[in-house]
């Protein structure tokens, strides 16, 4: 009888504790989404903060019930720290406001190129901090500029930014998505520099921040620009075009790519890559850095405007060597001027310390002089394995 009355009273206690103890209504908190830093004017407070958070009587518009405003409400704040804007976001954010959705981190160009070195800090020692958050620069603006676009096709400009750099690294290879903790480790890294994809507003104008934006066939609206190169934490030279995507093909990132090269004259043969893998090589020869890439890629050709018989394997043949000789001089080019900028965005540094420990050991503090100087070699090998739904082009008389 004793164990029948036990079981009960513990039935009754569960009954009494189950459930969600800590449950809030949405309409009760304020959901950070993105978090934008540019600098701030006054030395005192160096940093303005602006937080996105989603507004869901705006989300909830086009529902039977209704709704209200915009997806999202930005809020700006200035502080002397990360922690204290966030705490002080509550002099104007009317609800208790949570990072645990925190989806973007967008950096202010003028910030980049001070200092970024201790910025993650709080990011990184907070006890409910997540780190696998992308991070982007804001190119020729600031932060709160690019939060505050009223997006056209996605509901918030977080989502936008996200989508927008996914779907380049996928089809074009410009750029990549890096988490807060990679940036981290790059950072604290003796063997690799920073890099960072740009993002800017492709037609900045007053209506950018209205709902007028969505009303226009042509709207502004966010755009992947450019790779940020840094040294020792600071921005020094945006990569835009092939220069950033060659980056991206040294380091297996980009996961497809349109590779454009000249046949004859004011005619193009366009390979669309389908298949990247890089490996990079590192020796020490007579006592300097000798750094080797091996570059593979898998194609076809899905548009040209050459009059070459792409049914003949020798033609085909020639084709790969061309888009191979293009290949590497634009990695080569984009090589040099890592080298010039000493900044090692490619971790040639990181893949030397594991095949040389000792000489990394001794001359890890010079490896910035050491890799402007480095031998650099290369091997690029192009298989075309398609022609499309056709041999050769058709003829206009």
């Amino acid at each position: 009888m004793k164990t029948y009355l036990s079981l009960l009273w513990i039935a009754a206690i569960c009954l009494c504790v189950s459930g969600c103890s800590n449950y809030r209504e949405l309409n009760q908190i304020g959901v950070i989404i993105g978090l934008g830093i540019d600098e701030n004017k006054n030395s005192e407070e160096p940093y303005k903060v602006t937080y996105q958070i989603i507004n869901p009587s705006g989300l909830s518009q086009g529902s039977s019930s209704g709704g209200q405003g915009l997806p999202v409400i930005n809020y700006t704040v200035t502080a002397k720290t990360l922690v204290e804007a966030l705490k002080k976001a509550s002099i104007v954010i009317p609800r208790e406001h949570i990072t645990s959705h925190l989806s973007l981190i967008i950096i202010g160009e003028k910030l980049a190129r001070n200092e970024l070195s201790l910025l993650f800090d709080a990011l990184d020692r907070g006890k409910q901090a997540r780190t696998s958050i992308p991070v982007f620069i804001a190119r020729d603006g600031t932060a709160e500029k690019l939060l505050g676009v009223i997006e056209p096709f996605e509901v918030t400009p977080v989502k936008s930014i996200l989508s927008t750099s996914q779907n380049n690294q996928k089809m074009y290879g410009i750029v990549s998505n890096v988490q807060a903790y990679e940036v981290i480790s790059m950072l604290l890294s003796e063997g690799k520099d920073l890099s960072l994809p740009g993002i800017s507003i492709n037609k900045p104008s007053q209506k950018a921040e209205e709902a007028g934006n969505l009303e226009n066939t042509s709207p502004s609206a966010m755009q992947v620009k450019g790779l940020a190169m840094f040294r020792k934490g600071k921005l020094v030279r945006w990569l835009d075009g092939d220069e950033a995507r060659s980056v991206q093909l040294v380091t297996s990132e980009a996961k497809s790519t349109a590779l454009v090269f000249p046949c004859s004259i004011n005619e193009n043969i366009t390979v669309t890559a389908t298949g990247i893998k890089s490996q990079m090589k590192t020796a020490i020869r007579h006592r300097q850095p000798f750094i080797h890439t091996d570059l593979n890629v898998m194609g076809e050709i899905t548009e040209t405007t050459c009059q070459k018989d792409l049914s003949n394997p020798k033609v085909l043949k020639e084709l790969e060597k061309e888009v191979q000789k293009e290949l590497q001089k634009e990695i080569t080019k984009t090589i040099r001027i890592a080298q010039k900028e000493k900044t090692d965005i490619f971790g040639f540094g990181d893949s030397l310390s594991r095949t040389n420990p000792s000489y990394w050991r001794q001359h890890k503090q010079n490896w910035e002089n050491l890799f402007s100087s480095a031998k650099i070699s290369m091997n690029v090998n192009v298989s075309i394995v398609n022609t499309g739904m056709r041999t050769n082009p058709y003829e206009v008389n």
